[in-house]
């Protein structure tokens, strides 16, 4: 209340002073003040580009967009837009590019491209690995690794590509070397976090953004299993690990308000779908996606696969899961031709299942198969850079949010 008083005292001051001079010079009636709450709800309605110029048209529209009850708002309503984010990853950089989602043409027409725009990049000294995260509400993980005079050296950064901000997060101190970091979102409290363990599952650690570390308990014997990525659902870690008792595959559960773990036992062909599927969000629940051909034989996804299964986990108390299985419509093969894809996930505002190029060359393509309608269509990307002569990878993420708070 006290912000919102003091921004009105300044806001109806500027105001008034505004409205005293009228264009002949003459002073005029003074108008009434305008609310705050009008204002942020003024603002809300920009795009990105905007905001970043209002920024700097004076220190009270500045202090406007920095209230929570501005930025809240604006995440709020960027959420019912997501978009695409792309990540182009080398040795040494890291390309951040956003896209609409797909446009959903009619029947007799194609979809046009879809242009990309391209944000930030992110810079490490020296040779090493850079792995990307899914963005968790607006926020993206980036870890760098590199070996300096025999050392293994890693840093680990936040980025926010809507503001180009980035955070590099306090170094963990644990004695081994090889450890797992992964990003998280309290929606309740509205906190970010950072969970980090060793490979062999002995240490955990875990940093709230704007805190240090802080270790953790863990009941769970278990170890990593670094092959996939893990992701968040609803204030909830997923990732993939290995019973250290039984040698079999799991999930583990990170609640991240109340910092507890929990296992999910891979039984029966679920434990197939935890080895070699990828974690999905499918409206809100926590989904495993693997790609079959005509045999039943799990391999990479090109014009010969013939369905996708889908197992859906409807109960996290009782570790219950749903299986559906998806047949692919014969223009799968010509739509696909001689690329080969990977998973990029499932659409929240439509179910559609999202493919990618597999290390594209030329050109960058998406896919998406609607199961409703048995259809496949595939839209090129444009405005990100293909040039691949620097070992480049390039990844796509779903459900992209705005965020425009700047952290502290």
């Amino acid at each position: 209340m006290e912000t919102q008083q003091t921004l009105n005292v300044s806001w109806d001051s500027q105001r008034n002073t505004l409205s005293k001079t009228s264009d002949n010079g003459r002073e005029s009636s003074s108008a009434s003040p305008i609310p705050t709450d009008v204002i942020v709800d003024i603002f809300s309605r920009l795009p990105l580009k905007s905001i970043a110029i209002c920024r700097c048209v004076s220190k009270l529209w500045a202090s406007v967009l920095r209230l929570p009850d501005f930025t809240d708002l604006f995440l709020t309503k960027s959420s019912t837009r997501p978009q695409l984010l792309h990540a182009r990853v080398t040795n040494s950089e890291l390309f951040l590019f956003s896209s609409s989602a797909s446009p959903h043409p009619d029947e007799n027409s194609s979809p046009p491209p879809v242009v990309a725009t391209r944000h930030m990049k992110l810079s490490f000294g020296g040779f090493g690995e850079i792995s990307c995260g899914r963005p968790v509400y607006g926020l993206v993980f980036v870890k760098h690794v590199r070996v300096l005079d025999g050392e293994t050296e890693t840093s680990l950064a936040i980025c926010n590509p809507s503001t180009r901000q980035v955070l590099h997060l306090p170094k963990v101190e644990m004695k081994r070397l090889k450890v797992r970091s992964m990003f998280g979102y309290d929606p309740v409290d509205k906190q970010y976090k950072v969970l980090c363990m060793t490979t062999d599952g002995g240490h955990h650690q875990v940093l709230t953004l704007g805190g240090s570390w802080r270790m953790l308990e863990c009941c769970i014997p278990h170890y990593d299993y670094p092959l996939l990525k893990e992701i968040c659902i609803d204030g909830v870690l997923y990732y993939k690990s290995i019973n250290q008792s039984t040698q079999t595959y799991l999930i583990v559960c990170f609640d991240v308000r109340s910092e507890k773990f929990r296992p999910i036992e891979a039984k029966g062909s679920l434990g197939r779908a935890v080895l070699t599927g990828d974690m999905v969000n499918y409206g809100g629940r926590l989904g495993l996606i693997i790609c079959e051909d005509n045999r039943g034989n799990v391999g990479a996804i090109n014009r010969r696969s013939s369905r996708f299964k889908l197992w859906v986990l409807e109960d996290v108390e009782k570790q219950e899961w749903s299986e559906r299985v998806f047949v692919l419509p014969a223009e799968w093969k010509n739509v696909v031709g001689e690329h080969r894809l990977n998973f990029v996930g499932v659409a929240s505002r439509t179910n559609e299942i999202v493919l990618s190029s597999w290390y594209p060359i030329n050109c960058f393509y998406l896919f998406y198969f609607d199961p409703e309608i048995d259809t496949v269509v595939r839209v090129e990307m444009q405005g990100v850079d293909m040039d691949v002569s620097n070992y480049a990878v390039l990844q796509t993420f779903l459900d992209h949010v705005e965020d425009v708070k700047l952290y502290a």
